[in-house]
């Protein structure tokens, strides 16, 4: 395959196309700009689409109390003392409006008369979630295209961006390539909008989209951006075995469930209900769904899983009443489907995350430390602190995609033309691409992208330790030494090559990833975590708010990992009573469980 450059050029190039990306796209494309985007999948894509119950914006039409003041102390509250708070008060203060602009574009949520239906949901003071009953994510991702198409956007579908562009530290633009046809493009941008999502495809199992595959963080720490909170994830439960009942969405709420109504059990490989050494009185009952994913982890970490990794649920002893529960139903019948006796043949539970909620650290604007390039969505860090929950991640992706694509304009109109992109430096682009083609025999990059999967199922899971992290490193350091150089995209046809590549790309990308989820691991020497997230540290299980209430950033120095820390982003006004009695409070439960779940 020969590799002949389709240049491209552009005001502004958006990496990622799911609701903070089309976002910042259509804001952008509003204001005039010249705006081209590039993404894995169609356009739009990605996690966006799957999200279910709704999103927080406090329009107070549920409940006339609450209000973005309220909504900001909440925000605050589950972010375990992390959290940006100009961020989160951008956020919480322009998710309205914003709403409402969507609206004018045909965005269909639930309403009665002309108010917003808002249910409650965990977390939140007063019902907040607007929705499209359970399927916001669809209803959403389908005006956000719509809009797109009225608006003509230049799309590039099919496309991994492999690298950023820079002349001295000012980005220039990217390289991509359509991993479908094998076009190679070389894009000059006079701004670059990273917002390529999350890394749960680079697990074993997991509810995120095929394409979330976590490279775009490392291209954006390639380029020099900092990195901020990459030891916070969200993590959740579900079944590594039997496969049939690896539904992710929804398997969460069935543990809590049948463990609290029906006696589930959780056991480790020695049939110990091993919970009960750590909760005496209640063993497995009664605990957040963020406190049981945590000890199951760490049960694992320790040794305790079965057969398959996992921890047992037993639910020998559940009375058979619960096969035709509303709620709890489902999962006998998948068992059934299946062909599964899930007595005879136990679910095995293990850990996989939902999102990573650190990432590229951004301001309220979305611009980070590199002139010309921003980010939006689940590729940042910092509004949500430590923990992520409930109705915040469409959100908060959706007020810093538009902030970011404006922002980016603004960037954009004080510059003169593009600054041209260096030969040495599509040369240098040429030569990976070539040299990799070229090799014969060499490593096929799905051999590495499996190791990876096998590296951060076990040690950079919802728990971790410091055995655990260093076996990590040593890991990452015999793939770079005996495979990452060795990579081969020969195939049987130009398709075969160019996904080949794609996967070379990702590979590359995932090593550094680990190094630096491994690296903010290491470094937090605490346990932080609310109900939707956090950090989990054998060694260290306790918070601890004297030494660890500060953010720990990761940057680049001579091809190392620089870390250092940041005191937490306070706001420049006063707090309101309101925002200091939500910040306060231990913790919002709605009274009406019908509608929220953990498993959200």
């Amino acid at each position: 395959m020969t590799f002949t450059p389709n240049v491209r050029s552009c005001d502004i190039l958006v990496v990622g196309s799911g609701s903070a990306g089309a976002m910042a796209a259509i804001k952008a494309k509003l204001s005039g700009a010249n705006v081209l985007v590039a993404t894995k999948g169609p356009y739009p894509s990605g996690n966006s689409t799957k999200a279910l119950a709704g999103y927080g914006a406090a329009f107070g039409h549920s409940d006339s109390r609450d209000n973005p003041e309220i909504h900001f102390g909440d925000v605050v509250r589950n972010g375990i003392g992390l959290c940006n708070e100009k961020m989160v008060r951008t956020w919480t203060t322009t998710i309205c409006d914003l709403t409402e602009e969507m609206r004018s574009w045909g965005l269909d949520l639930i309403r009665d008369d002309e108010k917003y239906h808002q249910r409650p949901w965990e977390g939140h003071t007063y019902p907040r979630m607007v929705h499209h009953h359970w399927a916001t994510g669809k209803y959403l991702m389908k005006c956000l295209s719509e809009k797109s198409k009225d608006l003509e956007l230049d799309v590039l579908s099919h496309t991994i961006i492999g690298g950023i562009f820079k002349d001295g530290d000012t980005v220039t633009g990217a390289w991509g390539l359509n991993y479908r046809s094998g076009e190679l493009y070389i894009i000059q941008a006079k701004a670059v909008i990273m917002t390529t999502g999350g890394y749960g495809a680079m697990y074993p199992v997991g509810d995120n989209v095929g394409a979330a595959t976590g490279e775009g963080y490392a291209i954006a720490f390639d380029a020099g951006a900092e990195m901020l909170g990459m030891e916070f994830g969200h993590y959740l439960p579900t079944p590594v075995h039997p496969k049939a009942l690896q539904v992710k969405f929804i398997f969460a709420g069935f543990i809590n469930g049948l463990i609290n109504e029906a006696g589930a059990k959780l056991l480790n490989n020695k049939g110990e209900e091993f919970l009960y050494e750590i909760y005496p009185e209640t063993g497995a009952t009664k605990l957040t769904m963020e406190e049981l994913t945590r000890r199951i982890g760490e049960e694992i970490l320790k040794g305790g899983g079965g057969p398959n990794g996992g921890i047992l649920f037993d639910i020998s002893e559940v009375d058979d009443k619960f096969k035709d529960h509303p709620k709890y139903g489902r999962m006998w019948e998948l068992a059934e489907r299946g062909k599964v006796d899930l007595v005879d043949d136990p679910i095995e539970l293990i850990c996989y995350p939902h999102d990573l909620v650190g990432g590229i650290k951004i301001n309220e604007k979305g611009e980070t430390n590199v002139p010309g390039f921003f980010a939006a969505g689940e590729a940042t860090g910092g509004s949500h602190g430590a923990s992520r929950f409930g109705g915040s991640a469409l959100s908060d992706c959706l007020v810093f995609g538009a902030l970011s694509g404006l922002e980016a304009v603004n960037y954009v109109g004080k510059l003169g033309n593009h600054t041209e992109i260096k030969t040495a430096d599509i040369g240098a682009v040429k030569n990976k691409l070539s040299t990799w083609t070229a090799q014969n025999d060499g490593v096929d990059p799905a051999d590495i992208l499996d190791c990876i999967r096998q590296i951060a199922g076990e040690n950079l899971n919802v728990a971790r330790s410091e055995a655990g992290i260093n076996k990590v490193f040593a890991e990452l350091s015999e793939i770079e030494k005996d495979m990452i150089g060795a990579i081969s995209a020969e195939g049987d046809d130009d398709k075969q090559v160019a996904n080949k590549i794609r996967q070379a790309i990702e590979a590359e990308g995932q090593v550094t990833l680990c190094r630096l989820l491994g690296t903010a691991s290491m470094e937090r020497r605490e346990s932080r975590g609310g109900y939707f997230g956090g950090s989990y540290r054998i060694e260290h299980p306790d918070q601890d708010d004297q030494n660890w209430l500060k953010n720990i950033v990761l940057g680049k120095s001579n091809g190392t990992i620089e870390v250092s820390h940041d005191p937490v982003v306070k706001l420049d006004e006063e707090y309101s009573d309101a925002m200091l009695k939500a910040m306060s409070t231990e913790w919002a439960i709605p009274d009406d469980a019908e509608y929220y779940s953990t498993s959200e």
